[in-house]
């Protein structure tokens, strides 16, 4: 019981500590993102965005190998029969096999990335030079990423979320300074802004490195390898690269198509909807990040009963977290877009709604894929992720082809991640143990359902009496408390109640 009071605490001072860094970097993202949309222009500002969309598309391997690396990292400290020795030697492990996909990432982003950046992606006349060198300082930012990502995983898994939180809000002011110096550099501005971006990693990779080799023992890298550890975490992490890919082809592949079968205002579009969603998605990542180390170390220490009441109560949680946050802002995204851009692109609003939409299904279903991460057997759920994303991507290819305007790819992606809840249900029911889908559907869905249709309903009767902005405003605030007041009678169980409570007053004390 002292374990798990521990435990709570920990998740406690962690989310109050990544709610800090949150509202710091989010300010700062939605001003800067202003600054530099303005700076740039809707059409550079585009090209940037589908440039680096290339870019990421070979670096999917990055967030993939992230979340296996950590994984790996938190059973291992969660695990009774593990010891420090062998703590080190999987971070070891880790990070030669980063340097050598780094590598890879190079090659492929010289060879079949350059080929594709110059044949196929519309570049306005007389870019083409600064496109390719935005090319080439995103290369090097993606592989300098790469090789943080072992330091990066200890932080986390260490639940060290202060140095996270603090690195991170050193990264937002950095970037503050170059919105700044893009404005009075006499040189291009596109391209001074993907070299200052550059040495944003370069600071990164040089400050993970520095606090993991003074608090953690096993981040000190030594010659390890060991092939049976090395299938083992490579099969893993092969995996998790399928998932990540497709993910990464829906997001990314996206922008590729709008700008093919459009243009890059609309694109320029997707970027401030991109903006705005990862503002408020952090509401909940800043959450997740801080439970995710207890899930996986409480699967292996097979404390199932911990296990299934902090995946269900997160479920929740994450939802109403964005869900409630989320709804005034949609109700109103024409007003605050106008507020926060001096030119808002066409299709920005739509964008946005939709975005925030899918991004709170996603929200809901996330604690089930980390669940499933934790068993380790991930095989025929990566396929399946593969499966449903790259066919979202067709689907929304066919409807281009067929005319369709660029909000229908975000209609897709709405539908899709509604499917992938599901999916992700039907896997954790299969592959955790002690985990029931019926006890999920009851516990969770229903009551995230039925809160969800009430709030919904409260905020259409009330902003059918708006008249003017201030009062819109003013009820889209009374429907935020409301919505409140009914996540947490109707929506949250007893014992949920009081987790919430408990939290409240040791973030308090």
């Amino acid at each position: 019981m002292a374990t798990k009071s521990n435990n709570s605490k920990r998740i406690a001072k962690n989310t109050v500590v990544l709610y800090a860094r949150m509202i710091v970097i989010m300010l700062i993202t939605l001003y800067t993102s202003r600054v530099i949309l303005h700076a740039l222009g809707a059409s550079d500002y585009g090209l940037y965005n589908v440039v680096g969309g290339v870019v990421l598309m070979l670096g999917f391997l990055k967030t993939s190998l992230t979340s296996a690396t950590q994984r790996f990292l938190s059973y291992e400290m969660g695990n009774p029969d593990s010891d420090k020795e062998r703590l080190r030697n999987v971070f070891s492990l880790s990070l030669t096999t980063h340097f050598f996909v780094a590598l890879l990432i190079v090659i492929l982003a010289e060879t079949v990335g350059l080929w594709f950046l110059n044949t196929h992606i519309q570049i306005p006349s007389g870019r083409e030079t600064a496109a390719n060198w935005i090319y080439q300082f995103s290369v090097i930012s993606i592989a300098l990423s790469m090789v943080t990502v072992p330091y990066h995983a200890c932080v986390i898994s260490h639940e060290k979320m202060s140095f996270f939180a603090l690195v991170t809000i050193i990264d937002a002011v950095l970037k503050l300074a170059i919105s700044y110096a893009i404005v009075i550099t006499p040189n291009d501005r596109l391209v001074t802004y993907g070299f200052l971006m550059m040495l944003t990693n370069v600071l990164n990779l040089f400050l993970y490195w520095l606090y993991d080799r003074k608090h953690f023992p096993e981040s000190n890298y030594r010659w390890f390898w060991d092939t049976a550890l090395f299938k083992y975490i490579f099969s893993f992490s092969g995996w998790t690269i399928f998932g990540q890919l497709a993910v990464v082809g829906s997001t990314q592949g996206k922008s590729i198509l709008v700008n093919i079968f459009h243009s890059v205002v609309a694109n320029a579009a997707m970027g401030v909807a991109h903006q705005v969603n990862m503002a408020i998605v952090s509401l909940t990542s800043n959450f997740q990040t801080a439970f995710q180390p207890q899930l996986t170390k409480s699967y292996a220490a097979k404390d199932y009963d911990y296990f299934n009441k902090l995946l269900f109560g997160t479920s929740k949680i994450s939802f109403f977290l964005l869900f409630i946050v989320s709804l005034p802002i949609m109700l109103n995204i024409d007003w605050v877009l106008s507020i926060w851009l001096i030119e808002v692109p066409q299709y920005a609003g739509t964008f946005c709604v939709f975005y925030i939409i899918a991004s709170i299904l996603n929200a809901l279903a996330t604690p089930l894929w980390i669940g499933i991460f934790a068993t380790g057997n991930i095989k025929n759920y990566q396929l399946a992720v593969v499966f449903a994303y790259f066919t979202e991507l067709f689907v929304i290819y066919l409807f281009f082809r067929a005319g369709y305007p660029p909000t229908t790819a975000f209609v897709i992606k709405v539908i899709l991640n509604a499917v992938m809840v599901f999916i992700r249900l039907f896997f954790a029911h299969r592959r955790i143990e002690c985990f029931s889908a019926r006890a999920y559907i009851k516990k969770v869905l229903f009551p995230v359902i039925l809160s969800t249709l009430i709030i919904i309903g409260i905020a259409f009767v009330l902003i059918s009496f708006s008249d003017g902005i201030v009062m819109r405003l003013v009820l889209s605030f009374v429907v935020f408390l409301l919505s409140m007041i009914v996540a947490y009678f109707v929506g949250m169980s007893n014992s949920e109640r009081l987790m919430v409570k408990s939290s409240i007053f040791k973030i308090k004390k």
